[in-house]
């Protein structure tokens, strides 16, 4: 068996960990056609950095915007349409004109509601994550106590449903289910907007029940407020809600920080290092330290039998003059 400092192994495991990280879920962010440079939208992201401006050079209807740099502790809005901005927010009756602080753009419920018109279906051939979609929220038979019938919905960018998905399937034993076109102007629509109980990551996503009816949903005009009719107990304290609503918090995709400022990497590479170089220093310490006692040890050694071998020359001296 190979024994190698801890810190080699810390290396190790940094350098192997480091293609499974870049091969989790991420949304590539493009806003400019003239060059190659994107921002990162990734799951479990603890997000953060620095705001970036969306440039005027490549006619991407945004140009001027802030984006980035919002980080998860902020990711939680509420019941308003409009809410959970952690910057960016000059109006609070209309969303229309505002930054991008988690890299996403806001849902969309038509009729140009707070100011939502501008992030329609027209423009989703460019909307960061896909067009927008929802899906399903079954718990598995036989893993919560539940009312009958309770259910969710989430609401968002394909990509962050379908991450999102993932998640609650692994972590909070949801039936798997695939996304479907969210169009909210349809009378069809199985979610509408006075169903939505919370709202996410600059109100871009959303968790809604068929069994919450919010009718304040639509008349509210301030992004601010929070008036709205009380969730259910049933609903409240429901375990299955209380599990997808942590796990969103936890896991939802948010934007990285800027390229090369990546500090989690930045940090758990450095310690690797200093890892890797303390044993060293520690071993190249314990031989001096060795050879250093050894030498004062023979040293000693030798100062001893140089006096013995005085002493034995004086006794040697003293005998031969009295005889």
């Amino acid at each position: 068996m190979l024994f190698l400092p801890l810190g080699v192994y810390t290396l190790l495991l940094h350098i192997l960990v480091l293609p499974v990280h870049a091969n989790s879920p991420k949304i590539f962010v493009t806003t400019a056609l003239v060059n190659f440079d994107a921002r990162i939208v990734q799951a479990w992201s603890g997000g953060g950095g620095e705001r970036w401006t969306i440039t005027n050079d490549s006619n991407y209807p945004f140009a001027g915007r802030e984006f980035g740099a919002a980080d998860r502790w902020s990711l939680k809005g509420t019941q308003t349409f409009g809410s959970g901005y952690p910057y960016g927010n000059v109006d609070n009756a209309t969303i229309a004109g505002r930054p991008f602080p988690y890299g996403l753009w806001p849902l969309y419920w038509g009729n140009n509601i707070t100011g939502s018109d501008e992030y329609g279906p027209a423009l989703d051939g460019i909307r960061p994550g896909g067009q927008l979609v929802t899906i399903p929220l079954k718990a598995e038979d036989g893993i919560y106590n539940i009312t009958e019938g309770e259910m969710y919905h989430i609401i968002g960018d394909r990509d962050s449903a379908t991450f999102m998905m993932i998640s609650l399937v692994t972590s909070c034993h949801v039936s798997p289910a695939w996304p479907s076109k969210f169009d909210p102007t349809s009378p069809n629509s199985t979610v509408k907007m006075e169903n939505v109980i919370q709202y996410y990551r600059a109100s871009s996503f959303a968790l809604a029940s068929p069994g919450y009816n919010n009718t304040f949903a639509r008349t509210n005009t301030n992004t601010e407020l929070t008036e709205s009719i009380p969730i259910p107990d049933t609903i409240r304290y429901s375990e299955f809600h209380k599990c997808i609503d942590d796990v969103i918090i936890n896991a939802l995709a948010i934007m990285n920080w800027p390229p090369g400022n990546n500090v989690g990497d930045t940090v758990t590479l450095a310690l690797a290092v200093v890892g890797c170089m303390l044993p060293v220093f520690i071993w190249i310490y314990r031989v001096i330290r060795f050879y250093w006692r050894k030498f004062k040890r023979e040293r000693r050694a030798a100062k001893r039998r140089k006096a013995e071998m005085i002493a034995s020359r004086k006794r040697s001296l003293m005998y031969e003059l009295y005889p």
